[in-house]
């Protein structure tokens, strides 16, 4: 297998299904250390450009054709809730751009806008070209989707990002307002439901050497939230120092949302008990949710216990 050096940042995306995943989320770790300006942040975006149109996935529709019907099934429901998720987020995101109070802020978070949007055709392109699911419009897709997220996902996804964004909308020079928004969207949806879901499925995709297409989209998305992420803390750091009484704004905004992330990427009774019957952790996910969660609060400058999300169970 190709060793790439995740240094080189400009890595095309028909070798990112030879990258593990862990080296973008350790690249992101190793940011937090003296964490990027938004600029800096800006110009990663440059170097890190790619493209849905350059994925062929002739070889994922194969491996596709190869699974069991109820292998199927769990691929579909795993697919569905990014598919969705990368939709609300695009529809969300732009009262956050009128309403940051910096023009840097702005600028960096108009190319997430853009990111957003390519994730969300991406997933499109895998129903179509892989699983051949089309129901005319995107909306119309997107709309079947639902039937497979949990209700953390609905909570999360559907519910909560509308609405903020609309109260943001109303009132787009609330701070405290927007801070919640950036807990929801920056370490929540996305530290907490979107690395942490996409680093299960890449870690299985790759040990099973399959999906190489998708793999290489999933990378894709998963380098643009990292620096989604980055700029999350980094604005959370900047709004502490600003006022140590943000604190509160912080703890409340994950306290009301940081569950439903934790139930969202917990897998139905029935798929825990066949993953425990296999020696396999069902909570792998939320476990590595819960402990990114931690990291970036330290390097915001918060010590809170996390006493409000859920106790997960031991091995």
């Amino acid at each position: 297998m190709m060793s790439l050096d995740l240094s080189e940042e400009n890595i095309p995306i028909t070798e990112l299904h030879n990258v593990s995943v862990d080296k973008v989320l350790n690249q992101m770790d190793q940011s937090m250390v003296y964490l990027p300006s938004y600029r800096e942040l800006y110009y990663r975006w440059e170097r890190q450009q790619w493209s849905t149109q350059d994925l062929d996935f002739i070889y994922d529709r194969v491996h596709w054709e190869d699974l069991l019907p109820e292998e199927q099934n769990d691929f579909i429901a795993a697919l569905a809730t990014f598919y969705q998720g990368e939709a609300c987020v695009t529809d969300a995101l732009g009262p956050y751009i009128l309403a940051v109070p910096d023009e840097e802020m702005r600028i960096f978070l108009t190319t997430q806008l853009v990111d957003e949007a390519r994730h969300t055709v991406f997933f499109d392109r895998v129903f179509k070209d892989v699983l051949e699911i089309d129901h005319g419009r995107l909306e119309d897709t997107l709309a079947m989707t639902r039937q497979y997220m949990n209700k953390g996902a609905q909570f999360v996804l559907l519910d909560s990002l509308s609405d903020i964004a609309e109260r943001m909308r109303k009132d787009p020079h609330d701070l405290k307002l927007l801070i919640e928004g950036v807990v929801l969207y920056h370490l929540v949806v996305e530290g907490m439901m979107g690395l942490a879901g996409q680093k299960t499925l890449l870690d299985q995709y790759r040990l099973e050497n399959i999906f190489p297409a998708i793999r290489a989209g999933l990378m894709g998305v998963t380098r643009d939230e990292s620096r989604h992420v980055l700029f999350g803390v980094r604005f959370l750091r900047d709004m502490l120092a600003q006022d140590a009484n943000h604190a509160r704004v912080i703890e409340a905004a994950l306290s009301k949302y940081g569950p439903g992330a934790l139930e969202a990427l917990t897998p139905p009774q029935e798929r825990i008990e066949i993953l425990r019957s296999q020696n396999e952790d069902p909570w792998k996910s939320p476990r590595y949710a819960r402990e990114s969660l931690r990291k970036k609060l330290k390097v915001i400058g918060l010590n809170i216990d996390l006493a409000f999300l859920p106790t997960l169970p031991a091995l």
